[in-house]
């Protein structure tokens, strides 16, 4: 186990776990998204698609049992390894994992991304919900691994990315296709003095987190729990440089129980101007749907805050409803098929990175949910067990 560390940026080498070709019907068909944008209608398909899909590990089923519901996932991964349908990387190696969707680019590196509790070099943006930290906590201590890779961004990477394209014009590890149109290649670098100068050039930098601040927070708490057993000072992290490969930045959604126009129009306070009907181009716009018409409130004081946080600090509890209840969902069309007299749609533009970087840098953080990164490495093409000699 290496000496955790504060104030340098690490990215260790790590012995990967993958699925073996010829034990699934294909590669691509046992992957998945991230456990946190899966709609119960994609779930279903993922199932169905192979019996080892890793939607059976990342979220499991029947949560009626509680804790004993991960005990499920913890045994079929087991049950996989001893069936070799996963196997170990024979030795450690810090991966290159490209996916390509349209002309969409996904590039980075991934491997064993040392934790960061002082928040000096591995940047939050976001608030977590509690809830969803001990759900991937208690999945993590069930089945003794990280199963889908966090993933973040820094800028100008220098050799680390020199590095990156180079792999990239060798013959790839692994190339899967996956049902959106995407395909997938890895190779790896197990070469010393590559992986030096990638830790170098990574000492140099901070790293803010685009995706996974559940997941982080999790190995951090698993971390604080067990913090002498080997392996618990990392987690397992995809990093990109966004200077060359720069990352798209959407928003995420909402429906608000309780919340009706009526409302909206009688109690949004001063700063803003509520228009009728969904307007575009209106810049750090909110647009409100209760199932039948829409509003859209347009920022008058040249709002420097992102407009997910003015909606959480100022919006909502000026209308006096709940937060509590409010569900997430990155796709504005499952946020409409909700909406209805009791509960309206809230559409929402996404922050710019210049507001991400600033609140992240200076310690604060947006509210739950406010952003998201893409496109997001696939769920299962990697993962890491501890220790990392496996079970």
């Amino acid at each position: 186990m290496s000496e955790a560390t504060g104030n340098v940026l690490r990215l260790e080498p790590l012995r990967a776990w993958r699925f073996v070709a010829g034990k699934v019907s294909a590669l691509g068909a046992v992957t998945s998204p991230p456990y946190d944008v899966l709609e119960p209608a994609i779930v279903r398909r993922l199932t169905d698609s192979d019996l080892h899909n890793m939607v059976r590990l990342i979220l499991p089923r029947d949560p009626d049992l509680g804790p004993g519901r991960y005990g499920e996932p913890a045994r079929r991964l087991i049950d996989w390894q001893r069936d070799g349908v996963v196997i170990q990387d024979s030795r450690p190696a810090l991966y290159v994992y490209e996916q390509q969707f349209g002309d969409a680019v996904l590039c980075g590196l991934v491997g064993s991304l040392g934790l960061d509790p002082a928040r000096q070099v591995v940047l939050p943006h976001e608030s977590v919900m509690q809830h969803w930290v001990e759900d991937r906590l208690e999945l993590m201590e069930a089945t003794d691994a990280d199963l889908e890779p966090i993933l973040l961004a820094y800028g100008g990477g220098g050799a680390a990315s020199d590095a990156v394209d180079a792999a990239r014009s060798g013959t790839p590890w692994v190339t899967a296709d996956t049902d959106n149109g995407a395909h997938h290649r890895i190779w790896r670098i197990d070469d010393p003095d590559t992986l030096a100068a990638i830790s170098a050039e990574l000492a140099q930098h901070e790293a803010l987190i685009a995706d996974g601040h559940h997941r982080y927070a999790a190995y951090l708490e698993r971390s604080r729990r067990e913090p002498r057993r080997p392996g618990t000072d990392v987690g397992l992290a995809m990093l990109v440089d966004n200077d060359r490969h720069p990352l798209t930045l959407d928003p995420i959604h909402r429906v608000v129980p309780g919340l009706s126009l009526e409302l909206v129009k009688a109690r949004t306070p001063a700063g803003w101007e509520v228009l009728p009907g969904r307007v575009e181009g209106v810049p750090d716009r909110i647009a409100i749907f209760d199932g039948i018409s829409w509003v859209t409130l347009r920022s008058t004081e040249g709002q420097v805050s992102p407009t997910v946080s003015l909606l959480h600090e100022v919006l909502l509890p000026a209308w006096g409803v709940p937060a509590d209840e409010i569900t997430f969902h990155h796709a504005l069309g499952d946020a409409i098929a909700l909406a209805g007299p009791a509960r309206a749609a809230v559409e929402l533009v996404a922050p710019r990175m210049d507001q991400v970087l600033r609140s992240a840098v200076r310690g604060a953080v947006l509210p739950q949910k406010a952003t998201s990164f893409g496109p997001k490495p696939r769920v299962g093409l990697l993962f890491r067990t501890l220790p990392e000699s496996g079970h």
